[in-house]
């Protein structure tokens, strides 16, 4: 057996059973480590090979794992970061988030790879992550606090070289739509803040006092100066400093895929106003960096009378609250924004649900009266944070509006065809029909909607591909979403890769592991064999070719307006093609030939 403590892991799992309130620490899958890596893939191994076909999201018998990579705490760009794998509440299928901050190189330097929740506390609890001491607090005094005050309240009672993971009362009550919080950064979608309330679970906090070894420190420096220098020669992470993840708003308008109106078109009259420049001359105060990151695109602003610095909008917020409500005023986005990380909610999500309601009211289909008076109709800003406001507090219609736009579309099903989401997760900045490879893997992503699974984003604003094309886009989403699940399990951010390609990224994971990976392609390969065993679940838990789709918006409603003028998404040779790439049958389940291609079968006991 290896000995992985010297090839930069801890080589330990903390297990904690809420329900008995007993811990124990278990080594890592020793042997399957050089086809996981860790991070995303040690999260799929340990949630598919430990927890039951059928488990519900909401049982105490599904587990919450939160995990590192190989990389994490070390001095690789961006190394901070860490991963939250469950089965999501909002979606039923695989679910995994990655969050910034500090909380994942703390609880690295704990001692620890993994920690896996399983079970429900019979009572708000606190987890206190000491480095190998560990225990169960009573956290009644934080229950209904808001993220910050819960924050700032454990920073006063612990100290300040602790780090936290909190809910807000979103999470607490179990909404579809909660996040949970490392100060201002978040693992935010497909409900992971539901599962750690499900199991009467307030926070975490964590102090570390170790440090990560790696295998070959000398092979390790040079991969290392090679990875920073990708970086510092890129444009696109210069821009990212100056104007943050918003820089991209512009563009993405010019090519018609800035979702508007609840997807209804690709562009936005106010663009101009929500753009990152526009954020940058007057708003931007203050840069803000995660744990070992180079770029710092995080931007701090000053929305609220009292001068508080707030961090944000991202990008995607910007897009949520903005163009997808008709909203063009940057004051309404920064409070929306605020409301969301102050109570504990997925902004895309939140942004969705409110661009959905306003056409919903539009149609005649909701009425002032089922939203506690509120009239919201597109570009109305007050209607926005009334909305927000009721969701983020959990009150009134905020209570069911909260579970998101699938759970409110089953309440009224003459919407279904524009009900903005991917297997109950909403949908991110990026219109499918003005982006035909990120349409495939909106459809396909093992957690929904998203644009953070491999969608080759690169065919709308560096002109990798034709975006309004289908032609090869299946081979395209399948590499991008193999170097992805790289990037998720080293856990690393994606921001580095606009300078690092996978090559440098094979280069800091080999010397920090010293795992036998001879090429860039057996690293690749390991992507896929990550991405395979999301699928596995998702198949396990019934989801199969029908659940790879879109909404009728997208497949049936020609676009209007801008580039791509006129365009539906032809999914269905695209995800053909995908399925053949991939090894699996026409019903998208990974066929035995595949699963031994990718050394699965007697892994998983298949």
């Amino acid at each position: 057996m290896m000995k992985l403590q010297d090839r930069s892991y801890c080589d330990q799992i903390l297990r904690v059973d809420l329900t008995s309130g007993k811990f124990e620490v278990t080594p890592l899958p020793g042997d399957a480590m050089p086809l996981i890596l860790g991070g995303k893939g040690l999260g799929a191994w340990l949630l598919l090979n430990e927890q039951s076909p059928g488990v519900e999201p909401l049982s105490p018998d599904n587990r919450i794992i939160f995990h590192n990579g190989p990389l994490t705490g070390t001095s690789a760009p961006t190394a901070g970061r860490f991963g939250c794998t469950t089965r999501s509440p909002a979606t039923g299928t695989y679910c995994d988030s990655y969050c910034g901050g500090y909380w994942g190189s703390t609880l690295k330097y704990a001692g620890y790879d993994a920690l896996v929740l399983s079970g429900k506390a019979n009572m708000p609890v606190l987890l206190v992550i000491d480095n190998e001491r560990v225990e169960l607090r009573d956290a009644a005094h934080l229950l209904g606090l808001s993220v910050t005050k819960t924050t700032e309240t454990l920073r006063e009672e612990f100290g300040l070289d602790w780090q936290s993971l909190v809910i807000g009362p979103p999470g607490e009550k179990q909404r579809n739509i909660a996040g949970i919080f490392n100060d201002t950064r978040a693992l935010a979608r497909g409900g992971v803040g539901a599962v750690m309330g499900s199991k009467n679970l307030k926070a975490i906090v964590a102090r570390g006092t170790g440090y990560v070894r790696v295998y070959d420190p000398e092979g390790y420096q040079r991969a290392l100066q090679l990875a920073f220098r990708a970086v510092r020669m890129s444009s696109e992470t210069t821009l990212l400093s100056r104007e943050g993840t918003a820089n991209i708003l512009d563009i993405i308008n010019v090519m018609g895929a800035l979702p508007t109106r609840n997807f209804q078109s690709g562009q936005f009259e106010y663009a101009a106003s929500l753009s990152g420049s526009a954020f940058a001359e007057n708003h931007w105060v203050k840069d803000y960096a995660c744990f070992g990151c180079p770029i710092a695109c995080g931007k701090y602003t000053r929305p609220l009378e009292d001068g508080k610095f707030i961090e944000g909008p991202e990008y995607e917020t910007i897009f949520a609250f903005g163009p997808n409500c008709a909203i063009g005023e940057r004051q309404t986005v920064i409070h929306l924004n605020w409301l969301c990380d102050e109570y504990g909610l997925d902004t895309i999500s939140a942004g969705g649900v409110v661009g959905f309601v306003m056409e919903l009211f539009e149609r005649g289909i909701l009425r002032a009266a089922d939203l506690d008076g509120i009239e919201p109709r597109f570009g109305d800003s007050g209607a926005a944070l009334a909305l927000v406001e009721k969701m983020a507090k959990v009150e009134g219609c905020g209570s069911w509006l909260a579970q998101g736009v699938a759970a409110i579309a089953e309440q009224y099903p003459e919407a279904q065809a524009f009900a903005m989401h991917v297997k109950g997760l909403e949908m991110p900045a990026y219109h499918p029909n003005a982006a035909k490879g990120t349409a495939l893997a909106y459809a396909v992503s093992e957690r929904g909607a998203c644009h953070l699974r491999g969608a080759p984003l690169g065919e709308l604003f560096s002109g990798s591909a034709d975006p309004l094309s289908i032609g090869g886009k299946a081979q395209l989403f399948r590499d991008h979403q193999a170097d992805k699940a790289v990037w998720d399990s080293a856990c690393l951010c994606c921001f580095p890769g606009y300078g690092m390609k996978l090559k440098e990224l094979w280069q800091l994971v080999t010397a920090a592991t010293g795992f036998d990976y001879p090429t860039v392609a057996d690293l690749e390969l390991v992507g896929e064999r990550i991405s395979t065993l999301a699928r596995v679940f998702n198949v396990r838990a019934g989801f199969v070719r029908q659940h790879d789709t879109l909404p009728a918006r997208n497949l049936e409603q020609p676009l209007k307006g801008g580039p791509a003028d006129g365009h539906v998404v032809e999914l269905t040779p695209m995800l053909d093609e995908y399925y053949t790439i991939m090894g699996w049958d026409d019903n998208g389940i990974p066929t035995g030939g595949c699963l031994n291609r990718l050394n699965l079968s007697e892994a998983l006991d298949l």
